[in-house]
């Protein structure tokens, strides 16, 4: 049931990475033994980005640290306790061990990472009010509820091993074409064989760049999707209204310039406005009700 509400949820990420996953397999030799030995790294790889330690290693990379002074513990940690609880009301299943943390950065944000952190910035903390904060801390719950950080960690696994095999064959083919070059002048087989490994560079190139562009828009469409769904769970533990809030401020602040239509495809985020007028009818049908 967890399973198939996971993948509901985060279709195309899965998809994604079982594409990842063909793809090196495939270059391996698409037989037994290179499934196995990419479902070993893959394993190996998904194990460590979801274990503690991983965890750890994340919240280094994104510079992030527990409350530290008085002022943080005794202004941020109860109401953080406060959102989760009813969060493990509503879903008794979430991860029992989620803690959070504070990223020291002026701009507002805030996210999840993998199955147990939250982090804020200093800028969330300094502009939000406490009822704003408790309505953004139960939305990053409602992306770890949904699986959504675990699902951003496959395609990032993914997309990691699909650079590295990109990255072998433009250096093999470099180093091809460099040799056939040098020695083109004094033989014509060699003189095509740099134009064949020039035509498979310019070829790996532009499918690599039609691929990743089309991943991007298609993973930005899962995304988005899961935005309104953490929304949604914000709601539901009864955060909407605070929500709301914190998005008006942040649409206030906010400049918003004219997007281009590929960038519109690629955005990980609905438009403010989207994000409001969704959460303002779930609260007008509970009313209703």
């Amino acid at each position: 049931m967890e399973a198939t509400k996971f993948i509901r949820s985060n279709w195309t990420y899965v998809l994604w990475f079982i594409l990842y996953f063909g793809i090196a397999w495939a270059i391996l030799g698409g037989n037994l033994n290179s499934f196995f030995l990419v479902s070993i790294i893959y394993g190996i790889s998904i194990t460590i980005a979801l274990c503690p330690v991983g965890e750890v290693i994340l919240r280094f990379l994104e510079s992030c640290r527990e409350p530290a002074t008085e002022q943080e513990q005794n202004y941020l940690l109860p109401m953080f306790e406060e959102v989760y609880q009813n969060a493990r009301e509503v879903n008794p299943r979430i991860n029992d061990s989620i803690k959070l943390y504070i990223m020291d950065a002026m701009y507002i944000n805030a996210y999840a990472i993998g199955r147990q952190t939250v982090a804020v910035t200093r800028g969330a903390i300094e502009s939000l009010t406490a009822d704003q904060l408790k309505g953004v801390l139960a939305h990053e719950l409602g992306h770890i509820t949904h699986g959504h950080t675990k699902a951003l960690l496959l395609s990032v696994i993914g997309n990691l091993y699909f650079s590295i095999i990109v990255w072998i064959f433009r250096l093999l083919l470099s180093i091809a074409q460099t040799i056939s070059n040098t020695v083109a002048k004094s033989n014509v087989m060699v003189l095509a064989f740099s134009f064949i490994t020039y035509g498979l560079r310019l070829g790996l190139d532009v499918s690599v760049f039609l691929f990743i562009n089309l991943s991007e828009m298609i993973l930005a469409s899962n995304s988005r999707a899961n935005e309104i769904q953490a929304d949604g769970f914000a709601f539901e533990i009864g955060y909407g209204r605070e929500l709301i809030s914190a998005m008006y401020l942040f649409q206030k602040i906010t400049m918003n310039t004219e997007m281009s239509l590929s960038e519109k495809l690629k955005a990980s985020h609905p438009h403010t406005a989207d994000r409001i007028a969704h959460l303002e009818r779930l609260e007008s049908q509970l009313v209703e009700e």
